[in-house]
């Protein structure tokens, strides 16, 4: 398997885990969010949820395919999915054709990294806060109509 890569999409993911386990186990390749969502029952979780929140460090149009964002709005099933993100680059807005409703930075201010992920714990609490408080007006509303 020298460019497993290339031959074997993903076989190279893990320092090349994947075209290990094939050639030895004969293991199907499949990218890693899939077998996480399949193992913690996604679809059974997600059956009755309202809104399904999920997250990345970085999003961006480059790094679309095999990601957490993706993988779960693609097994949504219909539920809205709000992606809760460290940083949004060039190209991200392609998740909206995706299945995702809305993408969310937690960088409040604009810091080079170092200084930003001193702060990243607070600012994801105070982006959270912020989307519950619009989805409580959102919610109360609705009952109003």
């Amino acid at each position: 398997f020298p460019h497993a890569d290339a031959k074997y999409p993903g076989a190279g993911a893990a320092g090349g885990m994947g075209a290990g386990m094939a050639a030895f186990f004969r293991s199907r390749l499949q990218p890693g969010i899939e077998t996480v969502l399949d193992t913690v029952r996604f679809a059974e979780v997600v059956r009755d949820a309202d809104w399904i929140f999920t997250g990345e460090g970085r999003l961006d149009g480059q790094r679309l395919r095999g990601k957490v964002v993706s993988g779960v709005a693609r097994r949504a099933g219909g539920v809205p999915v709000a992606a809760i993100v460290g940083d949004v680059g060039g190209g991200a807005s392609a998740v909206y054709d995706r299945g995702v409703s809305a993408v969310f930075s937690i960088n409040r201010v604009a810091v080079p990294y170092l200084e930003a992920r001193l702060r990243a714990r607070q600012d994801l609490e105070d982006t959270v806060a912020d989307i519950v408080r619009v989805m409580k007006i959102s919610w109360s509303a609705g009952k109003e109509d």
